[in-house]
């Protein structure tokens, strides 16, 4: 026996308050068990909600990673086009007066550039090249070849021609028994 019994059975406790009691005290543990239940629902939405805020802050952080590689890469390449630039225009080495077309091949097109004889054996020589400038699609340029190997480091597609070096002193038995 209780001691809840053995006080309503000695008349020392009321009846209805006896029973007011337990049924407090059933609502009471109904209300921790429900309580226990929605906490424990509440805290797999709050993980659930940590969790895709952690995946939103990581995909947010690739996607600035992502952007940031761009902007690098895109200021990289400005600076490159810059320093060619830079470059071509310091050393250009067209001649106005320059009258003999000099014709070369770019990709599948043949192109003229004007020069004196000089140039042209030069050229030949592979003392000066030919680079693409950035002004227009036909604005092609003669640079020395020092010029041409640096330019080539980190703009090859700017060369267009850079024959390999010779000292000109080709003699007639280079062509062997033509």
């Amino acid at each position: 026996m209780s001691l809840r019994d053995e006080l309503l059975k000695a008349g020392l406790v009321p009846s209805d308050k006896a029973r007011k009691l337990d049924s407090e005290t059933r609502k009471r543990e109904h209300e921790v068990k429900k309580n226990k239940a929605l906490s424990a629902e509440q805290m797999a939405r709050q993980a659930e909600a940590r969790r895709q805020a952690e995946a939103e802050a990581a995909h947010k952080r690739e996607q600035d990673r992502q952007l940031n590689l761009k902007r690098e890469a895109e200021k990289q390449r400005r600076e490159r086009t810059a320093r060619a630039r830079q470059l071509i225009d310091g050393h250009r080495l067209n001649d106005p007066a320059a009258e003999l077309p000099y014709n070369f091949q770019e990709g599948r097109f043949i192109r003229s550039i004007r020069v004196t004889s000089a140039q042209r054996k030069a050229l030949a020589m592979g003392r000066i090249g030919i680079v693409r400038g950035d002004r227009s699609q036909y604005d092609f340029s003669l640079a020395p070849r020092e010029i041409a190997i640096k330019l080539s480091e980190f703009a090859p597609e700017r060369v267009l021609l850079l024959y390999e070096e010779s000292s000109g002193d080709e003699a007639e038995n280079d062509w062997g028994d033509w």
